[in-house]
């Protein structure tokens, strides 16, 4: 299809977009809260927790928080705040009107791909099979499993007959479009530039680059910054936060994750989600792989296990050794600053049923969150101007990793289930 008559629909489709979002949004605030310390953290957590329709942006993010407010709860939100002596500023007086000014169309100067917009379901499947297609004899394309509302999560097994493996999963938070076109290209660049990363083909990579389809589509079509799967759990609430639905210290802070329209909602019980049961049988049948990387954004950080705790983890220091070698590597890429640890040391809060601790407690030695840097946009939606340079350095950190494990390579690492 020409540009040129792309451009109408594209248009159409995003003025339908902003007009719905706008709505959505009309009247609501968005506050900034220098947080500082793990008690502010938890003030937050708190007031989260009894009013779950407020929206914390990038929790895990140290420094200043973005807090989004519906009408109806500013007052109560701004009084907490005051007694409890928290700063803050109105960044955004009415967010309905200054999100539908942030979607407005821009011109592309070529075809669109995912390296200059955010790519739909359907786009994502598109180049999925081309890709496998054009290169079947060394790339396998399945299905994992199926959505809540009945959506194929598809998975790419790239140099299939290798004996070592790295998964690699995007798309488990619906409004994280970034990490979706970070999968993508690391698709496109273990293709294409084969010989230039020779090292990186000694593996077999299972790349799943969507996770969550069916909340990618709603954050795309109705609600920009949905979180969660679509579960129908009752008349006022939807959802489960498949980060925190992993069979694996699936019940610790039950009071925190437990209510229904909470953002961070568990599930009624580990697994209890079809889109987590398609990751776990992926990494449930390599329990021996070198890596798993769970991408996220935004925020700038390498986390590792544990989540749930804050006890350090059997091999924490060769874990801080790769995270420390692929910040390093980013930074002298993008000078975007990443921070490795545990939730606890770096995050300042726990967080239980996580896809990285349910990796390392099967046996991957080397299982981090990767939340990408906001590479100066505090947003879950970086202008599409900055998709290269943020999914290129994202590929960095990617690669960085791996060489750091092979560097760190040791004979007497230990396997097999732990913490069970």
């Amino acid at each position: 299809m020409k540009i040129q008559n792309l451009l109408p629909a594209l248009a159409a489709f995003l003025g339908v977009l902003s007009y719905a979002s706008s709505n959505r949004y009309n009247g609501y605030k968005l506050y900034e809260v220098p947080v500082n310390t793990g008690h502010e953290v938890q003030l937050l957590l708190y007031l989260q927790h009894h009013r779950p329709s407020i929206d914390i942006w990038a929790l895990s993010k140290v420094g200043p928080k973005r807090v989004l407010v519906p009408p109806v709860l500013q007052n109560t939100v701004e009084s907490f705040f005051k007694d409890y002596h928290i700063n803050y500023t109105v960044r955004v007086e009415d967010f309905g009107k200054n999100y539908s000014v942030n979607l407005s169309p821009t011109m592309q100067l070529e075809e669109p791909t995912f390296l200059n917009s955010y790519p739909t379901y359907e786009e994502i499947n598109d180049y999925m099979v081309q890709i496998a297609t054009e290169n079947f004899e060394w790339i396998r394309f399945r299905i994992i499993g199926w959505s809540v509302e009945g959506r194929p999560i598809r998975a790419i097994t790239i140099n299939p007959d290798k004996e070592q493996t790295i998964i690699v999963d995007a798309g488990i938070h619906a409004r994280e479009w970034i990490t979706v076109s970070t999968a993508l290209y690391l698709i496109k660049k273990l293709i294409e530039d084969g010989d230039q990363y020779r090292a990186l083909h000694e593996y077999k990579w299972v790349i799943i680059p969507l996770v969550n389809p069916d909340g990618y589509i709603y954050s795309m079509e109705t609600d920009r910054y949905w979180r969660k799967n679509r579960r129908r759990l009752s008349d006022k609430c939807v959802g489960v936060d498949l980060n925190r639905n992993f069979g694996f210290r699936w019940d610790v802070g039950e009071s925190l994750f437990s209510a229904e329209c909470h953002p961070g909602f568990r599930g009624y019980a580990p697994f209890s989600e079809p889109e987590t049961r398609a990751l776990r049988s992926v990494i449930d049948n390599n329990p021996d792989a070198e890596l798993y990387i769970n991408l996220h954004s935004f925020g700038g950080f390498l986390i590792h296990p544990w989540s749930f705790q804050s006890n350090p983890v059997e091999n924490a220091d060769d874990l801080r050794k790769v995270g420390v070698s692929a910040a390093r590597a980013m930074w002298h890429y993008g000078h975007q600053e990443y921070k490795v640890g545990s939730s606890a040391e770096i995050l300042r809060y726990q967080a239980s049923g996580t896809s990285i601790d349910y990796a390392y407690s099967v046996g991957i030695d080397f299982p981090f969150a990767m939340e990408i840097a906001e590479y100066g946009y505090s947003d879950f939606q970086p202008p599409t101007s900055a998709i290269v340079d943020i999914v290129k350095e994202s590929f960095i950190g990617i690669k960085e990793l791996v060489y750091a494990i092979r560097k760190l390579k040791s004979p007497t690492k230990k396997r097999g289930s732990r913490g069970r």
